[in-house]
């Protein structure tokens, strides 16, 4: 059965999106981990390192952290994240949002 979220949270905690899934996991994405896994064409194909910072996404004078600006669902399986770094093309499906989960529970049954 595919994962469906229960429940979407922008900035749960400060800087990490929260996701309750229907059978009761709860994941905490941080907000730069699930930047640097975009999965769209132009990023899926960037050789940059998985913690490796996102452009425009460093604190300095007159730039805001990185954070999503919004997101939406898209259909019954992904949500997509509009990012405040004008990036937007990103469409996270439900499956690889479960699969990126960084807790110690999941990274343990996947062997990450």
């Amino acid at each position: 059965m595919a994962p469906t979220p229960k429940s979407i949270k922008l900035a749960a905690g400060g800087n990490t999106l929260a996701v309750e899934w229907a059978d009761g996991h709860v994941s905490r994405y941080p907000y730069q981990y699930l930047r640097s896994r975009c999965p769209c064409a132009t990023c899926a194909g960037n050789a940059r390192l998985p913690n490796a910072p996102v452009p425009g996404a460093l604190p300095i004078f007159g730039v805001k952290p990185l954070a999503p600006a919004r997101a939406e669902l898209v259909g019954r399986y992904a949500v997509q994240i509009f990012w405040n770094d004008g990036h937007a093309s990103g469409i996270y499906s439900f499956d690889y949002l479960r699969g990126l989960c960084p807790c110690d529970e999941c990274a343990a049954r996947t062997g990450k």
